[in-house]
């Protein structure tokens, strides 16, 4: 199931990789490359399928990364690699949790760009984004505040996906040599290995220097 959904996405990644390379006679239709070097916020909600119904909790990370982006003509592809962190908070009758989780992800975009002159350039892009967890701090409190431990652990022990695959659609922009980007992503696969399902939505908004 979630090969078949991949295969679209992985096939258009690697027709763009396929009409960038594509030999050119002229000089300005060669393929130009940048490198992004970004950070930003994100906000990262989860989705339990309950059989009480849904359940919604949003929780807010940043993210910082970097990587290379190549254009031609009306078309570009770009892979890029970050480091990415959520904090989350919460809280039952007895118990409090508080921390946050450690990740990286390596989005594999490609897109179309509609509009350009020599100081403005619009993209508009999906692609595929790689998404693993890596590590979970936590702070565990009684509800009364008098006692609390801080742990380490790894997602398997608290029934969190290492591996997410994501669907992203976004749209950035340049202005000479700055970019902004606003990105929406979501999860193609359960983000926990309970019984029930829960999905990832996330929301980017990064800014970037290219060199």
């Amino acid at each position: 199931m979630i090969m078949r959904t991949l295969l679209p996405v992985v096939l258009a990644f690697a027709a763009g990789v396929g009409l960038l390379a594509t030999p050119s006679s002229a000089a300005a239709q060669q393929p130009k490359m940048d490198i992004k070097l970004f950070a930003g916020a994100s906000a990262t909600t989860f989705v339990e399928m309950l059989e009480t119904g849904r359940e919604r909790d949003v929780f807010a990370g940043w993210q910082i990364g970097f990587g290379p982006r190549v254009r031609k003509r009306k078309w570009f592809v770009e892979a890029l690699l970050s480091f990415n962190r959520w904090t989350f908070s919460l809280s039952d009758p007895d118990l409090s949790f508080s921390g946050q989780v450690n990740s990286f992800e390596l989005p594999l975009n490609a897109g179309f760009i509609p509009y350009k002159n020599s100081l403005f350039k619009l993209y508009l892009y999906g692609g595929l984004v790689n998404h693993f967890n890596t590590k979970l701090i936590a702070t565990v409190a009684l509800a009364d505040g008098s006692a609390s431990e801080t742990v380490k652990l790894k997602p398997k022990e608290v029934d969190l996906a290492i591996y997410q695959a994501m669907a992203r659609f976004g749209i950035n922009f340049d202005v000479a040599m700055f970019n902004f980007d606003f990105n929406y992503s979501i999860s193609m696969n359960s983000a926990t290995s309970t019984s029930y399902r829960t999905g990832y939505h996330q929301l980017q908004l990064n800014a970037a220097y290219l060199f």
